[in-house]
């Protein structure tokens, strides 16, 4: 299970990694879209550049495919009640994920045929993207407290998903409008560390889990 997880961590890595080539080669981003705009701002971002969005859109279904199978092989590995449960909640994320891309490719195939798109749909989109990233901080906290802290690594890797999480969750929904931009593009770094740190710590950790309660183990 540890094998399964180090190869499903790397190919996650390597989708993260093609999606941010994308968007730096296109222009398209995915965070443009999960934000309230007047519905002709959020019809021109749409209409900017509808050829990588499409291509976003399909790697992000083969991220959430992924991450998705990842956190279920670490959560195996670690044999921790909380870590299944933050599974649950990560596939609840992979759903949401799902409905959120649909959505905006729908709302895409809308501006390109010239139909309107309401306010109602625009806020929809929002509130849709605040509740999974919502989940997906509760699903990362709860893997974060599940990790073994034996290790340099294990504490590095556990305060990134406890402490750099939650901090990562009040700056999202507090920080002011005109610092989204530069927090949507920290996002991706979080994304690619993270997944980078559970590398190098499956990496240096035993085959199997001897995961415990304890001050120093995982709960």
């Amino acid at each position: 299970m540890k094998r399964q997880a180090l190869v499903l961590a790397a190919a996650t890595g390597a989708v993260l990694l093609s999606m941010v080539a994308v968007s730096a080669i296109t222009g398209a981003t995915q965070e443009t879209h999960e934000h309230y705009k007047p519905a002709a701002d959020y019809t021109r971002d749409l209409l900017a550049h509808p050829g990588g969005l499409r291509l976003l859109m399909g790697l992000d279904v083969a991220f959430l495919v992924l991450y998705t199978a990842f956190f279920g092989a670490l959560a195996k590995y670690l044999r921790s009640t909380l870590a299944w449960i933050g599974f649950g909640a990560m596939a609840i994320v992979a759903v949401l994920d799902i409905v959120e891309d649909h959505h905006i490719l729908s709302l895409l195939s809308l501006a390109e045929h010239a139909r309107p798109i309401d306010d109602a749909s625009i806020a929809f989109q929002e509130a849709l993207s605040s509740t999974k990233f919502s989940i997906s901080y509760l699903s990362l906290f709860l893997f974060g407290i599940s990790i073994p802290r034996t290790s340099r690594l294990g504490w590095v890797l556990c305060l990134f998903l406890t402490v750099g999480n939650l901090i990562t969750a009040v700056l999202g929904f507090a920080a002011p409008a005109d610092w989204r931009e530069a927090l949507d593009s920290s996002r991706w770094i979080g994304f690619l560390s993270g997944f980078g740190l559970a590398f190098l710590w499956l990496r240096s950790a035993p085959d199997e889990s001897s995961n415990r309660n304890g001050p120093h183990g995982g709960l």
